[in-house]
């Protein structure tokens, strides 16, 4: 695996204690060697400090309001007051509301139990830590040209904002940014974006992608039977397996486990894949630690098992299993190891996304039951866009909206076109039409090949009265003549109405050509070179061609 890239954090040794004093100072006893120790504490020392410790740490009496920031760049605003405290490192030693989101996930912001000394030591020894040089992985990249958060202030996607623990994405304009100091790598955003703007860089996407072909490919070179794939993170996975084999007293011989970093970042379309390359099964295993990651993940799953449903290959395809070895066993065993489809061939190369339709093809092609379209869940990223034709009037804002291009007009005649495989289901078409025209079905069409578009609704043009050009759409212009149809305007000038029907030149040379009802005056003739010639112009400022001065 390729190694992954880290932005460097130097940690200068301010450490910010948050508590109650008798709690805090026995931890600024343990932190003041070395560390510039300050004291936030509601009750204060008191009036006499008699510890030489206690006298070299700074004491500030008041609350925290909010913290923000990161290690190595902690601000922490007091309550009822504008002060605010600086700190390469907080130990948070209150009992209250946390007040950080996900504050587990936050390096640098170490909350414990003070009356557990264990607790307390491990959060000692974590604060020590953000001294120095420091290394932070950089867990995602961000590619903000595919985003599909909103266009023109109109709101779209919102799947990463909604789902990160931490609170690493922010809006950025018409797309997301990311703090990756906040970052935490969950990888929750990763799973969820539907359009490959947030990728998985520890370790790389196309290089997880690689590996997991290349496992199930040597799988099915030396074995007889297709994979139950098990997908875990590094931090507890490969514990869980082995014991999850003792358990069994022998070798889970259809067993094929593979780490991803985190499992959170597998998403619907890195599960489909590996069942097209031969997996009979996908297991993902659950941080226990992180409840806040199973819905997610089970969203995602959800959108694989309609696939395998509709296609007549079961209902339950891919599994969840969190970290008890005595159930992971009973799932284990309660699967059959073997598939109805040959193994795919094909390579991941370009999008994750373009990969998993590709892979949804493949089951198609080998299906028990040819069911196109496939319906999936609400919030799946595949889908179609339907138009109500009585409502649609092909302004075609929509197209304009349309982040990834799946919306489609047409140069030469007024049509509205739609590519399903390029529709991420955002929802921007939908909140952008002025009709209220457009609803949003989430499903597959694997029987469309790469690319395919189609007609979501045509119109027939409107020629000009004047030139004979097409322009407009000939709906629209009757709709608005009737919409004019007693107006005072048109009682006062009949050539309006005409104007309505012709083309935008046309419609400007016909405004100058003789002066309105209304009394406006025509503009003077534009005088030409032949006229000067002729003897007929007049010189700026002075008399006929033939006069003034010789």
């Amino acid at each position: 695996m390729p190694p992954g890239r880290a932005l460097h954090v130097h940690g200068a040794g301010r450490v910010l204690i948050v508590g109650t004093w008798a709690h805090a100072v026995p931890a600024a006893r343990e932190l003041a060697d070395g560390n510039a120790v300050t004291i936030l504490s509601a009750d204060g020392p008191g009036d006499r400090i008699d510890d030489p410790v206690e006298a070299s740490v700074r004491v500030v009496v008041g609350r925290p309001e909010r913290v923000a920031g990161h290690v190595g760049a902690w601000i922490v605003t007091l309550r009822d007051s504008d002060e605010q405290l600086e700190a390469d490192a907080v130990l948070d030693l209150t009992r209250g509301p946390p007040p950080l989101q996900a504050h587990e996930l936050r390096r640098g912001y170490v909350r414990c139990d003070p009356r557990s000394p264990r607790a307390l030591q491990v959060g000692l020894q974590a604060v020590a830590e953000c001294r120095g040089d420091l290394e932070y992985p950089l867990f995602v990249d961000v590619r903000s040209e595919y985003c599909a958060h909103s266009r023109s202030q109109i709101l779209g996607c919102t799947r990463c904002l909604d789902l990160c623990p931490p609170g690493a994405i922010a809006p950025a304009g018409d797309h997301v940014a990311l703090d990756p100091l906040v970052c935490a790598g969950c990888g929750l955003c990763v799973g969820a974006c539907p359009t490959g703007a947030l990728r998985y860089d520890l370790p790389a996407e196309d290089a997880s992608l690689r590996r997991l072909r290349a496992a199930l490919r040597a799988w099915h070179e030396h074995s007889g039977h297709a994979p139950i794939l098990l997908l875990h993170g590094d931090e507890f996975g490969a514990d869980l397996i082995e014991a999850a084999r003792e358990q069994a007293g022998h070798d889970l011989s259809c067993l094929l486990p593979l780490s991803l970093g985190v499992v959170s970042q597998a998403g619907a379309e890195l599960m489909t894949m590996a069942l097209a390359w031969g997996a009979s099964h996908v297991v993902c295993l659950s941080n226990p630690a992180r409840p806040d990651t199973l819905r997610p993940i089970d969203d995602q799953m959800a959108v694989v098992n309609a696939i395998t449903e509709a296609l007549g290959f079961g209902a339950r395809a891919v599994h969840s299993a969190t970290a008890d070895p005595d159930a992971l066993l009973a799932l284990l065993q309660s699967l059959e190891s073997g598939t109805d489809w040959p193994a795919a061939e094909f390579l991941a190369l370009g999008e994750r996304r373009a990969g998993a339709l590709q892979a949804v093809r493949h089951l198609h092609a080998h299906a028990k039951v040819a069911a196109d379209p496939i319906i999936l869940p609400k919030g799946a990223a595949f889908g179609a866009v339907e138009v109500d034709p009585d409502a649609c009037t092909l302004c075609l804002a929509c197209v304009g909206a349309c982040p990834t291009g799946a919306l489609q007009d047409d140069p030469d005649t007024p049509r509205l076109g739609f590519q399903e495989d390029a529709c991420v289901q955002c929802g921007v078409c939908r909140a952008t039409c002025p009709e209220d025209a457009i609803t949003l079905q989430p499903r597959l069409r694997p029987g469309l090949g790469p690319g395919a578009g189609r007609t979501l609704h045509e119109e027939q043009p409107f020629a000009c009265v004047s030139c004979g050009k097409p322009f407009g759409v000939r709906r629209s212009i009757e709709r608005t003549l009737e919409r004019l149809a007693g107006h005072p305007m048109l009682a006062m000038d009949a050539r309006l109405e005409q104007r309505v029907k012709m083309c935008a030149d046309c419609r400007v040379i016909d405004q100058f050509r003789e002066p309105l009802a209304t009394g406006e005056k025509a503009r003077p003739r534009v005088r030409t070179t032949d006229d000067y010639r002729s003897g007929s112009g007049e010189k700026p400022g002075g008399k006929g061609f033939g006069g003034g001065r010789k």
